[in-house]
């Protein structure tokens, strides 16, 4: 009797592991090929402004330098201009959208990057700037940039001093090594990154749903505790 009540005290214990295990080797089955295609109809540019977060989208790469240049150009009271905090321009942040390939023995899919590439400044001449892509492991060996000594993650590259030119070379020179027929079967688009709410919004509306599921935990405490009460008394009166 003793011995079969410790066999299911380690079977249980082990329960833990065995579904971490299998979880691990559900993760493992896919691979990343470390192929990036930027979707470039996908740029988009956010910043704060003195209104508050601005973010501009479907911007074009070949424009973007003028766009930063007006909006540079605006008078530091301006609604739409920069704002400043602590006396430094706040940043601009040009970022894309991409796909990647991962492999599972003879099968290919295709997984969504929502900002597969960033590039962030808080000078319109981008001369302070850092670039970050993501996923591409070819671009260490690039002789177009140079990778930051120290800063590299796994799957992740960032590159200092980068220019709006620079960064658009190379989301077309990662597209180029990207072969045609991978390129045509794409299914994904600028669509499919769209979403109903803003960031802001949508931090705004978790905060909402956790205070709310909160409430109802409590609120079903307290109903749970006066049914209990209730109980108690009841028994008395009848005892």
């Amino acid at each position: 009797m003793l011995s079969n009540i410790i066999k299911r005290l380690k079977t249980r214990s082990n329960k833990p592991a065995l579904i971490k295990q299998k979880e691990e080797q559900a993760v493992s089955i896919w691979q990343d090929t470390g192929q990036v295609y930027y979707l470039e109809n996908t740029v988009k540019l956010t910043y704060t402004s003195n209104s508050g977060v601005m973010t501009l989208e479907k911007l074009s790469l070949n424009e973007l330098p003028d766009v930063i240049n007006a909006l540079d150009a605006m008078p530091a009271g301006s609604p739409l201009a920069r704002a400043t905090v602590a006396e430094q321009d706040d940043a601009y942040v040009v970022s894309v959208c991409g796909v990647t390939w991962q492999k599972s023995q003879d099968s290919v899919r295709i997984k969504a990057l929502p900002e597969a590439a960033l590039l962030r400044s808080k000078t319109h001449c981008f001369t302070k700037s850092q670039a970050v892509f993501k996923h591409a492991f070819l671009l260490e060996h690039d002789d177009l940039l140079t990778p930051s000594v120290g800063s590299k993650k796994e799957g992740v590259y960032t590159y200092n001093r980068i220019s709006i030119k620079e960064f658009t070379q190379q989301l077309e020179r990662a597209n180029e090594r990207i072969a045609p027929p991978m390129r045509k079967a794409i299914p994904v688009h600028s669509d499919n990154f769209k979403t109903a709410f803003t960031e802001h919004e949508q931090k705004a509306i978790d905060v909402l749903l956790g205070d709310n599921i909160d409430s109802r935990k409590s609120d079903n405490a307290e109903d749970r505790s006066k049914l209990g009460n209730d109980n108690t008394g009841s028994s008395t009166f009848n005892q």
